[in-house]
């Protein structure tokens, strides 16, 4: 492929980036109307469901992203974003390969936010895990001070100085959704939605507590107190698991792209490519570009497969 072909699928792939954000643009209006108008009417409804109910692999996707990011996020939006990459992608590439080689690499391309997602929900769920002692202690601590009222508890949990802060985030939303709350099942929600986030038994078995203390105002103290419990045995099995080797990790997610920038510094140095006829192999060929999305995907791969293995969560 010479400079003018690659210049051309360059200005191609913006015209056809600047075509669907001008599209959403256009539409964002109208969008933003029609979901307060749903939100208003299911607010004038007597007898509200829950906020999730419904397809299952849509709560899914919902939960997941609502606890990736902390706030409220659309999965249907989601969705709808990753399809049009899709078949941007798909576009661009069907001038370079072949219509099956196109659709498997623009799959492959696609599925890299949805892994990127997932990454970052294991990694907080890794890191809220850790903090489980201090953050259940603390909320006990609170509970038991402030007279057995769980929202002064949690309000007080959430504002204090500990050293939770993916807890903290978690248990502040889920504060501010029970006070606007008026149902039980609504409670239910949201307390299934904050055990899904911490996505441990502990978190379940605390949301338990929340909902009962919340929705019956029962006395959870027993509760909390075997939770803290079983947190302390799991902190000390989970001090010998800190003694595996993270080397694997650490090669995965640094040693791949030095060595990638060391073959671009090697190409430069001893084969006497220059930079611009490096950059245009590299990205504005068939082989490069399908090259640097298997170098990424895998990568993104193994790092899952890493967190997975290695980054063991506290669940009891």
């Amino acid at each position: 492929m010479d400079s003018r072909s690659a210049l051309l699928l360059g200005v191609s792939l913006l015209l056809y980036l600047v075509y669907f954000a001008g599209v959403f643009l256009l539409a964002e209006e109208g969008l933003e109307e029609m979901l307060r108008g749903m939100a208003l009417k299911k607010r004038l409804r007597p007898d509200r469901k829950p906020l999730l109910s419904g397809w299952a692999p849509a709560v899914y996707l919902d939960r997941t992203l609502s606890a990736a990011f902390q706030r409220e996020m659309n999965g249907a939006a989601f969705v709808f974003g990753t399809l049009l990459f899709f078949c941007a992608a798909f576009l661009v590439l069907l001038r370079l390969f072949k219509p099956a080689t196109a659709l498997i690499t623009a799959l492959m391309a696609a599925s890299l936010p949805v892994m990127v997602l997932v990454l970052r929900l294991e990694s907080d769920r890794t890191k809220g895990s850790r903090e489980g002692i201090s953050f259940v202690t603390e909320l006990f601590r609170q509970y038991r001070i402030q007279n057995r009222n769980i929202y002064a508890a949690m309000e007080q949990t959430a504002s204090s100085s500990g050293d939770f802060p993916v807890c903290k985030r978690h248990l502040y939303r889920l504060l501010l959704r029970l006070r606007s709350s008026g149902s039980p099942e609504e409670i239910r929600e949201y307390t299934d939605q904050f055990a899904f986030a911490l996505g441990t038994v502990w978190g379940h078995m605390l949301a338990v507590c929340i909902r009962m203390a919340a929705s019956g105002g029962t006395d959870i103290s027993a509760g909390l107190s075997d939770i803290s419990d079983q947190l302390k045995n799991a902190n000390a099995r989970a001090e010998e698991r800190k003694r595996l080797n993270s080397e694997s990790f650490r090669m995965t997610l640094f040693l791949v792209p030095l060595l990638y920038a060391g073959t671009l510094l090697i190409s430069v140095s001893y084969l006497d490519v220059s930079p611009l006829q490096l950059l245009r192999n590299q990205f504005g060929t068939p082989e490069g570009i399908l090259f640097f999305l298997f170098i990424v995907f895998l990568m993104l791969a193994n790092i899952l497969i890493l967190r997975a293995v290695s980054n063991t969560r506290i669940e009891y």
